[in-house]
């Protein structure tokens, strides 16, 4: 019995961006709050002296020579695909769901 790809490689794309994304958020979605006065540590720079050194370095020569080459072609396609809807709410803040209490109204300028 041969074994079956759970996702094609379009989906197995867009789950791996999905899961990229929501770790991506999960680390910078979150409240950060100063709790404590932090201080810079005291430091001393004395004089120094960086060593001498003696380099005899490589002359290195670079031309162009036109040369024939084959080369792949390259095309591509549209193709419509399910993609993931990451939707993140800030800790005290409450989730945006599709219902009008949990949607904010703007009204009308007058």
């Amino acid at each position: 019995m041969k074994s079956q790809k759970l996702l094609n490689p379009y989906a197995q794309y867009a789950f791996a961006c999905s899961a990229a994304t929501a770790l991506l958020f999960s680390v910078a979605a979150c409240d950060v709050k100063k709790t404590e006065e932090g201080k810079a540590p005291k430091v001393t720079v004395e004089d120094g002296k960086l060593p001498k050194y003696d380099v005899e370095t490589a002359k290195v020569d670079v031309t162009a020579e036109k040369k024939e080459v084959t080369v792949p072609k390259v095309t591509t396609e549209q193709k419509t695909i399910s993609l993931p809807d990451v939707k993140v709410t800030m800790p005290g803040d409450q989730p945006a769901t599709g219902s009008p209490a949990a949607t904010p109204q703007m009204s009308p300028t007058p």
